[in-house]
């Protein structure tokens, strides 16, 4: 009976699924917006419906869903704050680098003026007192004042110049103060978002600990397993049927046309395309084993479609590339583009992690041609 109720649950899933897809894109086909919206709103109703297919374990993958997520996001926060917390800190020395600068020049300025005073002083009182005792150059007495109003005026930019740094001076050092602060601001929240990751990854512990508890058997990780492949399989169909409805952009390459693409992650293979996953089941993509944190980049330019948590897959990445290819990628531990991205080959669309449940770090990877799983090896550089 239960299995008759979950059967009719999966074919009103599919019903459903075709309904939408029929709705979708005809209203707002023109407003790049719009669709980025509608499709956001498609994926998280699709997220909610395929999640309540399986009750018994829903606490479970919620709590891991949230937990994961959490560490997701707040990787990244620590990782962008690390990042202002150098630009900040680069500023902050440069400011002091000037404030040392302006400081020795100003120091060099003093000693000169004051050398240029004492000098004026010994030089103008035997110039002025021979003009006086000298009342037959007239000409000479005219080019002895002139100079020394050339030589006033000059002592006078001096000192207006060692003003003026005095002035710059004072402005660098309230600048300095204020990019400290900033910098031990940035360093705080830094510290609390530390904490708070922490915390969430313990609590993912817990969780893992829940669902090693809940398996058990291998007949219920091959269920599992099933009902993952499924859940992806439902998407990637949803995506396709809603990218078919997009306008086409003419111009650009196809899928691959350059030769032999990059692998999005160094690392070593630890499960191939079409090797055993169980005694009943295949790998439709590669595993690649991968430190926590590597960058992960996207093999061709596309369209993120999908970037979200998926159940068996962790926060997965899906770019479309036309052409009916498509690239996934999951078990990672933050996203970095988000749906409606457009991605250049080679840029960095997500960090290596283990999230979808998970003990190991590394990237599932897969490539798919019309929604079909194809041997990402025919498509990238041969490796070990």
């Amino acid at each position: 009976m239960k299995y008759r109720t979950q059967n009719r649950l999966f074919a009103g899933a599919r019903v459903w699924l075709l309904a939408l897809v029929t709705v979708s894109g005809a209203g707002a086909a023109d407003d790049p917006g719009q669709n980025l919206k509608q499709l956001r709103k498609e994926i998280n109703e699709l997220q909610r419906e395929l999640g309540g297919l399986h009750g018994r374990r829903d606490a479970i993958q919620k709590q891991l869903r949230i937990t994961e997520k959490e560490i997701g996001q707040l990787t990244r926060t620590l990782q962008e704050l690390d990042q202002k917390r150098q630009q900040q800190q680069s500023r902050l020395q440069e400011l002091e680098r000037q404030q040392l600068q302006q400081k020795a020049e100003i120091r060099r300025q003093y000693d000169a003026l004051a050398a240029q005073l004492r000098a004026a002083y010994m030089i103008g009182r035997q110039e002025y007192l021979k003009m006086f005792l000298n009342q037959q150059e007239p000409q000479k007495t005219g080019r002895i004042l002139k100079y020394h109003d050339y030589f006033n005026r000059a002592r006078i930019n001096d000192i207006n110049e060692v003003r003026n740094r005095l002035a710059k001076l004072a402005r660098l050092a309230a600048r300095i103060e204020q990019e400290r602060a900033q910098v031990e601001q940035l360093t705080g929240q830094w510290n609390r978002k530390k904490k708070a990751l922490e915390k969430s990854k313990q609590a993912r512990n817990r969780v893992l600990v829940a669902i090693k508890q809940d398996i058990g058997r291998g007949g219920d990780r091959l269920k599992q397993l099933l009902h993952n492949e499924q859940q992806l399989k439902k998407i990637v169909s949803r995506l396709r049927a809603r990218e078919k409805k997009q306008p086409r952009v003419s111009g650009g390459s196809p899928f691959g046309a350059d030769g032999r693409l990059p692998w999005p992650v160094e690392g070593v293979i630890k499960a191939r395309f079409g090797s055993a996953r169980t005694s009943e089941l295949r790998w439709k993509g590669v595993l690649i084993a991968a430190e926590e944190g590597h960058p992960v980049r996207v093999i061709w330019s596309g369209k993120v479609v999908f970037a979200d948590w998926l159940r068996g897959y962790g926060l997965l990445i899906i770019v479309d590339h036309g052409s009916g290819y498509m690239s996934l990628y999951g078990h990672n531990q933050s996203l970095r583009a988000g749906v409606g991205s457009r991605v250049e080959a080679g840029e960095t669309i997500s960090i290596v992690g283990n999230s979808g449940g998970q003990e190991q770090t590394g990237l599932y990877f897969e490539i798919r041609h019309n929604g079909q799983p194809v041997d990402p090896a025919r498509w990238c550089v041969a490796r070990k």
